[in-house]
Protein backbone atom coordinates (compact mmCIF):
# COMPACT_ATOMS: atom_id res chain seq x y z
CA UNK A 1 0.00 0.00 0.00
CA UNK A 2 1.20 3.57 -0.56
CA UNK A 3 1.32 6.16 1.88
CA UNK A 4 1.42 9.80 1.67
CA UNK A 5 4.49 9.74 2.68
CA UNK A 6 5.47 7.75 -0.08
CA UNK A 7 3.96 9.10 -2.54
CA UNK A 8 6.31 10.87 -4.93
CA UNK A 9 8.32 10.99 -7.98
CA UNK A 10 7.36 10.30 -11.76
CA UNK A 11 4.36 8.38 -12.19
CA UNK A 12 3.78 7.71 -16.00
CA UNK A 13 0.29 7.37 -17.57
CA UNK A 14 0.43 4.43 -19.68
CA UNK A 15 -1.55 3.58 -22.68
CA UNK A 16 -3.13 0.14 -22.77
CA UNK A 17 -2.48 -2.15 -25.75
CA UNK A 18 -5.03 -3.71 -27.69
CA UNK A 19 -4.62 -6.38 -30.33
CA UNK A 20 -6.88 -6.13 -33.81
CA UNK A 21 -9.36 -7.64 -32.12
CA UNK A 22 -9.67 -4.87 -29.47
CA UNK A 23 -8.67 -7.53 -26.54
CA UNK A 24 -5.98 -6.67 -23.70
CA UNK A 25 -2.41 -7.23 -25.71
CA UNK A 26 -0.84 -8.74 -22.47
CA UNK A 27 2.52 -9.56 -24.18
CA UNK A 28 2.85 -5.51 -25.64
CA UNK A 29 1.81 -4.26 -21.61
CA UNK A 30 4.58 -6.51 -20.30
CA UNK A 31 7.05 -4.89 -22.72
CA UNK A 32 6.36 -1.19 -21.62
CA UNK A 33 6.49 -2.30 -18.11
CA UNK A 34 9.59 -3.45 -18.35
CA UNK A 35 10.75 -0.76 -20.05
CA UNK A 36 9.32 1.78 -18.10
CA UNK A 37 10.78 -0.20 -14.92
CA UNK A 38 14.47 0.41 -16.69
CA UNK A 39 14.28 3.96 -17.31
CA UNK A 40 14.36 4.46 -13.54
CA UNK A 41 10.28 5.69 -13.14
CA UNK A 42 8.54 6.24 -9.84
CA UNK A 43 5.98 4.14 -10.79
CA UNK A 44 3.00 3.07 -13.23
CA UNK A 45 -0.70 4.56 -13.60
CA UNK A 46 -3.20 2.94 -15.75
CA UNK A 47 -6.59 2.75 -17.05
CA UNK A 48 -7.41 6.33 -16.14
CA UNK A 49 -8.77 8.34 -19.68
CA UNK A 50 -5.79 7.41 -21.50
CA UNK A 51 -5.77 3.97 -20.28
CA UNK A 52 -9.12 3.19 -21.17
CA UNK A 53 -10.74 1.52 -18.29
CA UNK A 54 -13.91 2.65 -20.27
CA UNK A 55 -13.11 0.20 -22.96
CA UNK A 56 -11.87 -2.85 -21.50
CA UNK A 57 -13.78 -5.73 -20.23
CA UNK A 58 -13.59 -6.61 -16.38
CA UNK A 59 -12.05 -9.80 -17.19
CA UNK A 60 -9.54 -8.21 -19.60
CA UNK A 61 -9.16 -5.29 -16.56
CA UNK A 62 -8.06 -8.08 -14.49
CA UNK A 63 -5.24 -9.42 -16.65
CA UNK A 64 -4.13 -5.86 -16.70
CA UNK A 65 -3.60 -5.70 -12.86
CA UNK A 66 -2.19 -9.04 -12.47
CA UNK A 67 0.26 -8.32 -15.60
CA UNK A 68 1.52 -5.03 -13.80
CA UNK A 69 1.78 -6.24 -10.03
CA UNK A 70 4.02 -9.28 -11.41
CA UNK A 71 6.27 -6.79 -13.37
CA UNK A 72 6.88 -4.39 -10.93
CA UNK A 73 8.19 -7.37 -8.37
CA UNK A 74 10.59 -8.06 -11.14
CA UNK A 75 11.66 -4.23 -11.23
CA UNK A 76 15.09 -4.31 -9.34
CA UNK A 77 13.83 -0.73 -7.58
CA UNK A 78 10.54 -0.15 -6.35
CA UNK A 79 7.77 0.54 -8.54
CA UNK A 80 4.54 2.09 -7.71
CA UNK A 81 1.50 0.28 -8.90
CA UNK A 82 -1.22 2.47 -9.72
CA UNK A 83 -4.65 1.02 -11.55
CA UNK A 84 -7.42 3.23 -11.90
CA UNK A 85 -10.53 1.70 -10.96
CA UNK A 86 -13.17 3.60 -11.47
CA UNK A 87 -16.73 2.63 -11.66
CA UNK A 88 -20.43 4.32 -12.57
CA UNK A 89 -21.66 4.08 -8.76
CA UNK A 90 -20.31 3.07 -5.55
CA UNK A 91 -20.63 -0.70 -5.38
CA UNK A 92 -18.54 -0.95 -8.73
CA UNK A 93 -15.88 1.14 -7.68
CA UNK A 94 -15.68 -0.40 -4.68
CA UNK A 95 -15.58 -4.22 -6.34
CA UNK A 96 -12.96 -3.16 -8.64
CA UNK A 97 -11.05 -1.38 -6.01
CA UNK A 98 -11.22 -4.32 -3.43
CA UNK A 99 -9.77 -6.89 -6.49
CA UNK A 100 -6.88 -4.13 -6.64
CA UNK A 101 -6.28 -4.06 -3.23
CA UNK A 102 -6.35 -7.98 -2.97
CA UNK A 103 -3.82 -8.34 -5.67
CA UNK A 104 -1.46 -6.32 -3.63
CA UNK A 105 -1.82 -3.36 -6.15
CA UNK A 106 -0.40 -0.04 -4.03
CA UNK A 107 -3.25 2.67 -5.04
CA UNK A 108 -5.51 3.26 -7.53
CA UNK A 109 -6.24 6.16 -9.33
CA UNK A 110 -10.20 6.91 -9.65
CA UNK A 111 -13.37 9.12 -10.46
CA UNK A 112 -15.76 9.51 -9.17
CA UNK A 113 -19.40 8.03 -10.61
CA UNK A 114 -19.89 10.73 -13.74
CA UNK A 115 -22.92 9.84 -15.93
CA UNK A 116 -25.03 12.07 -13.43
CA UNK A 117 -23.25 14.71 -11.38
CA UNK A 118 -23.15 14.42 -8.08
CA UNK A 119 -23.40 17.01 -5.19
CA UNK A 120 -20.42 17.64 -2.98
CA UNK A 121 -21.59 15.92 -0.10
CA UNK A 122 -22.79 13.31 -2.42
CA UNK A 123 -19.09 13.18 -3.23
CA UNK A 124 -17.55 13.12 0.19
CA UNK A 125 -20.08 9.82 1.01
CA UNK A 126 -18.32 8.00 -2.10
CA UNK A 127 -14.67 8.71 -1.19
CA UNK A 128 -15.51 7.99 2.34
CA UNK A 129 -17.51 4.72 1.56
CA UNK A 130 -14.41 3.86 -0.82
CA UNK A 131 -11.73 4.45 1.27
CA UNK A 132 -13.87 2.70 4.65
CA UNK A 133 -14.45 -0.70 2.36
CA UNK A 134 -10.76 -0.48 1.28
CA UNK A 135 -8.52 0.65 4.18
CA UNK A 136 -5.74 -1.26 2.37
CA UNK A 137 -5.14 0.25 -0.68
CA UNK A 138 -3.98 4.13 -1.41
CA UNK A 139 -6.47 6.47 -3.02
CA UNK A 140 -5.63 9.16 -5.55
CA UNK A 141 -8.48 11.18 -6.57
CA UNK A 142 -9.05 12.03 -10.15
CA UNK A 143 -9.83 15.34 -9.80
CA UNK A 144 -10.72 15.78 -13.55
CA UNK A 145 -14.12 17.97 -13.91
CA UNK A 146 -14.71 17.23 -17.21
CA UNK A 147 -15.07 13.99 -17.45
CA UNK A 148 -15.81 13.83 -13.57
CA UNK A 149 -18.38 16.50 -13.99
CA UNK A 150 -16.94 17.79 -10.35
CA UNK A 151 -14.56 20.07 -9.25
CA UNK A 152 -12.78 18.87 -5.84
CA UNK A 153 -12.62 21.71 -3.73
CA UNK A 154 -10.17 22.41 -0.81
CA UNK A 155 -13.60 21.78 1.14
CA UNK A 156 -14.02 18.55 -0.04
CA UNK A 157 -10.40 17.54 0.26
CA UNK A 158 -10.19 18.73 3.73
CA UNK A 159 -13.52 16.69 4.80
CA UNK A 160 -11.56 13.78 3.36
CA UNK A 161 -7.94 14.08 4.67
CA UNK A 162 -9.40 11.64 8.23
CA UNK A 163 -9.20 8.57 5.97
CA UNK A 164 -5.25 7.58 6.14
CA UNK A 165 -5.48 5.70 2.80
CA UNK A 166 -6.71 8.60 0.88
CA UNK A 167 -3.23 10.14 -0.21
CA UNK A 168 -4.38 12.92 -2.39
CA UNK A 169 -5.11 13.56 -6.07
CA UNK A 170 -3.62 13.91 -9.76
CA UNK A 171 -4.75 17.22 -10.70
CA UNK A 172 -5.37 18.36 -14.44
CA UNK A 173 -7.33 21.58 -13.32
CA UNK A 174 -4.90 24.36 -14.73
CA UNK A 175 -6.44 27.52 -13.01
CA UNK A 176 -3.64 28.03 -10.65
CA UNK A 177 -5.99 29.97 -7.76
CA UNK A 178 -7.18 26.18 -7.49
CA UNK A 179 -3.83 24.52 -7.29
CA UNK A 180 -3.01 27.22 -4.19
CA UNK A 181 -6.36 26.12 -2.58
CA UNK A 182 -5.01 22.93 -1.95
CA UNK A 183 -1.99 23.78 0.27
CA UNK A 184 -3.40 23.39 3.31
CA UNK A 185 -4.89 19.97 3.04
CA UNK A 186 -2.80 17.82 4.56
CA UNK A 187 -2.83 15.36 1.60
CA UNK A 188 -0.52 14.64 -1.41
CA UNK A 189 -1.49 16.64 -4.67
CA UNK A 190 0.21 16.28 -8.06
CA UNK A 191 -0.10 17.39 -11.16
CA UNK A 192 0.55 16.63 -15.28
CA UNK A 193 3.34 17.60 -17.60
CA UNK A 194 1.93 21.02 -18.69
CA UNK A 195 2.23 22.49 -14.64
CA UNK A 196 4.87 19.67 -13.31
CA UNK A 197 7.42 22.61 -12.35
CA UNK A 198 5.20 25.38 -11.26
CA UNK A 199 3.69 22.78 -8.92
CA UNK A 200 6.49 21.21 -7.55
CA UNK A 201 7.36 25.24 -6.49
CA UNK A 202 4.33 24.95 -4.74
CA UNK A 203 3.92 21.79 -2.74
CA UNK A 204 3.94 18.93 -5.37
CA UNK A 205 5.66 15.78 -4.42
CA UNK A 206 5.78 14.78 -8.48
CA UNK A 207 4.23 14.56 -11.45
CA UNK A 208 1.69 12.17 -13.45
CA UNK A 209 2.85 12.24 -17.08
CA UNK A 210 1.84 11.35 -20.08
CA UNK A 211 5.54 12.88 -21.57
CA UNK A 212 7.28 10.06 -19.76
CA UNK A 213 6.01 7.12 -22.44
CA UNK A 214 8.21 9.46 -24.68
CA UNK A 215 11.01 10.92 -22.83
CA UNK A 216 11.32 9.51 -18.79
CA UNK A 217 15.00 11.16 -18.56
CA UNK A 218 13.32 14.07 -19.48
CA UNK A 219 11.02 14.39 -16.36
CA UNK A 220 13.54 12.55 -14.48
CA UNK A 221 15.95 14.94 -14.94
CA UNK A 222 13.05 17.57 -14.32
CA UNK A 223 12.37 15.88 -11.41
CA UNK A 224 15.43 15.63 -9.72
CA UNK A 225 16.23 19.68 -10.58
CA UNK A 226 13.46 20.16 -8.66
CA UNK A 227 13.97 18.18 -5.77
CA UNK A 228 17.41 19.64 -5.66
CA UNK A 229 16.14 23.57 -6.06
CA UNK A 230 17.76 24.04 -9.33
CA UNK A 231 14.83 26.21 -10.46
CA UNK A 232 16.06 27.51 -12.73
CA UNK A 233 17.46 24.35 -14.82
CA UNK A 234 13.72 22.94 -14.43
CA UNK A 235 12.31 26.06 -15.84
CA UNK A 236 14.25 25.38 -18.63
CA UNK A 237 13.20 21.58 -18.88
CA UNK A 238 9.22 22.51 -18.49
CA UNK A 239 9.71 24.54 -21.57
CA UNK A 240 10.93 21.25 -23.11
CA UNK A 241 8.19 19.20 -21.14
CA UNK A 242 5.41 21.50 -22.54
CA UNK A 243 6.59 21.67 -26.35
CA UNK A 244 6.72 18.29 -26.00
CA UNK A 245 3.24 17.78 -25.09
CA UNK A 246 2.04 20.40 -27.38
CA UNK A 247 2.90 17.68 -30.27
CA UNK A 248 -0.25 15.97 -28.88
CA UNK A 249 -2.33 18.61 -30.29
CA UNK A 250 -0.60 19.80 -33.32
CA UNK A 251 -2.82 17.92 -36.35
CA UNK A 252 -6.05 18.26 -37.95
CA UNK A 253 -8.14 16.07 -35.91
CA UNK A 254 -10.72 17.23 -33.62
CA UNK A 255 -9.64 17.85 -29.79
CA UNK A 256 -11.76 16.25 -27.79
CA UNK A 257 -12.21 17.91 -23.83
CA UNK A 258 -11.32 16.11 -21.26
CA UNK A 259 -8.16 13.34 -23.18
CA UNK A 260 -8.90 11.42 -26.27
CA UNK A 261 -7.27 7.96 -26.39
CA UNK A 262 -6.54 7.51 -30.33
CA UNK A 263 -4.75 10.71 -30.25
CA UNK A 264 -2.87 10.09 -26.28
CA UNK A 265 -1.64 6.37 -28.52
CA UNK A 266 -1.03 8.00 -32.14
CA UNK A 267 0.94 10.87 -29.86
CA UNK A 268 3.06 7.86 -27.63
CA UNK A 269 3.54 5.70 -30.58
CA UNK A 270 5.01 8.22 -32.72
CA UNK A 271 7.66 9.17 -29.90
CA UNK A 272 8.87 5.51 -30.40
CA UNK A 273 9.31 4.25 -27.11
CA UNK A 274 6.28 2.37 -26.38
CA UNK A 275 3.82 0.60 -28.12
CA UNK A 276 0.27 0.48 -27.63
CA UNK A 277 -1.73 0.05 -30.93
CA UNK A 278 -5.61 1.72 -31.30
CA UNK A 279 -7.86 2.87 -28.78
CA UNK A 280 -11.09 0.48 -28.32
CA UNK A 281 -14.21 0.52 -30.03
CA UNK A 282 -16.25 2.49 -30.03
CA UNK A 283 -13.47 5.00 -30.35
CA UNK A 284 -11.89 4.71 -33.69
CA UNK A 285 -8.19 5.52 -34.71
CA UNK A 286 -6.50 8.95 -35.99
CA UNK A 287 -5.99 8.50 -39.70
CA UNK A 288 -2.57 7.71 -41.15
CA UNK A 289 -2.27 11.79 -41.72
CA UNK A 290 -2.83 12.63 -38.37
CA UNK A 291 -0.13 10.44 -37.33
CA UNK A 292 2.56 11.90 -39.78
CA UNK A 293 1.79 15.29 -38.38
CA UNK A 294 2.54 14.24 -35.46
CA UNK A 295 5.49 12.33 -36.05
CA UNK A 296 7.10 14.96 -37.36
CA UNK A 297 6.15 17.60 -34.88
CA UNK A 298 7.72 15.20 -32.39
CA UNK A 299 11.03 14.56 -34.31
CA UNK A 300 11.51 18.52 -34.23
CA UNK A 301 11.23 18.70 -30.10
CA UNK A 302 13.15 15.65 -29.72
CA UNK A 303 16.18 17.26 -31.32
CA UNK A 304 16.23 19.82 -28.76
CA UNK A 305 15.42 17.89 -25.75
CA UNK A 306 18.56 15.48 -26.94
CA UNK A 307 20.48 19.41 -27.16
CA UNK A 308 19.55 20.32 -23.89
CA UNK A 309 19.45 16.89 -21.91
CA UNK A 310 23.23 16.31 -22.98
CA UNK A 311 24.21 19.72 -22.02
CA UNK A 312 22.81 19.64 -18.77
CA UNK A 313 24.38 16.13 -18.51
CA UNK A 314 27.58 17.24 -19.48
CA UNK A 315 27.36 20.03 -16.92
CA UNK A 316 26.82 17.74 -14.39
CA UNK A 317 29.40 15.59 -15.07
CA UNK A 318 32.25 18.77 -14.92
CA UNK A 319 30.58 19.42 -11.12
Amino acid sequence: MLTREEARGIYVLVPTPLDSKGRFDEHTFRENVRKLCKSGVHGIATTGTVGEFYTLSWEDHKRLINALVDEASKCQKKLATIVGCSGLNTKETIEKTSYAESQGVDAVMNVVPFYQKLWEWEVVEFWSDLAKACPNIGIFIYNNPITGRVLHTREIYKKLAKYPNILGSKEVVTNFDHWLSLQDTGLVHMHIDILFVPTMMWGAKGCFSGGACIRPHLLLKTYELCEQGEWEKAKELQLLINELMACHDRHDYPITPGGSAAVYKAFVEAGGFLKCGNPGKPYLPVGESVKLQIKKELAKVQKRIDEVLSRLDDFEGVK
